[in-house]
């Protein structure tokens, strides 16, 4: 049998969990806390994360700027990384390169990457993937 210790422990544990979610908002939005990322709080920092089952590439560009993409390259589908020494974005595979707008600098890649529209309010990310 449960104690009432385990089952406000099992709350809390689950309520931290959603917390740390993407949560939904108004017209399709969706908010991430820059505390669930440490990289993304420091300007020049990236992070690859898993949102609704997608991958995204989060760039802190500026103070008050981040950049959302889709880091899957457009020639071989390879997952491109963040070079902050560039400010670009590099396929290991076979050299694309992109700027952080998801326009091809380089090729072999001809197409852009899929940019989201991106925002930072009151340490929050708040981003669509429309």
């Amino acid at each position: 049998m449960s104690s009432r210790r385990d089952v406000l422990r099992i709350f809390s544990l689950c309520a931290g969990v959603l917390a740390g979610l993407p949560r939904l908002l108004q017209a399709g939005k969706l908010a991430l806390g820059l505390d669930k990322a440490e990289k993304l709080k420091k300007v020049g920092g990236s992070a690859l994360l898993k949102i609704k089952e997608r991958e995204l590439l989060f760039v802190r560009e500026s103070e008050d700027s981040i950049r959302v993409l889709d880091p899957t390259c457009t020639h071989k589908k390879c997952t491109v990384e963040y070079h902050a020494e560039a400010k670009a974005l590099i396929c290991p595979c076979h050299g694309s390169t992109y700027d952080l707008e998801g326009k091809v600098l380089k090729g072999p890649a001809e197409k852009p990457l899929k940019a989201f529209e991106a925002k930072l309010s009151d340490d929050k990310i708040i981003f669509s993937l429309d």
